[in-house]
């Protein structure tokens, strides 16, 4: 993590001197428009492995973007994962410290009943 945000940091310097002179005092801002880029880039690559660009292909286009995934060899845009969902209900029963809940009724502790939970959860996810 230290070696990423080091590059980070060296990238930011590099990168700031390839702008035009002045962008950053009309804007008044701290860094040059490309170096605030460069940095957004590099938190949204370490937070998410996307870049901004990526996000907003992705979202204009609906599909998962990746430049990271077509580095290495894979493609750029791929539909998102339509995972089916199906609905698991869970009944639930207070304790003294907590709510319990079970994926069936517990008839010795119908006194304690309090309601049913429905989730919808990925197929996969169900053993």
């Amino acid at each position: 993590m230290r070696l990423a945000v080091a590059c980070l940091a060296a990238a930011s310097f590099l990168v700031s001197a390839c702008t035009t002179h002045g962008t950053e005092e009309a804007l008044h801002m701290p860094y040059t428009p490309i170096t605030a880029l460069v940095l957004a880039d590099g938190v949204s690559v370490m937070a998410t492995s996307k870049t901004v660009e990526d996000h907003v292909a992705g979202w204009v286009t609906g599909q998962d973007c990746s430049v990271i995934r077509a580095a290495h060899g894979g493609d750029y845009c791929v539909a998102k994962d339509k995972t089916p969902r199906v609905a698991v209900v869970s009944y639930c029963y207070k304790n003294l410290a907590k709510t319990t809940c079970y994926d069936r009724k517990v008839d010795s502790d119908v006194s304690v009943y309090s309601g049913a939970r429905v989730d919808m959860v990925p197929v996969n996810a169900i053993r």
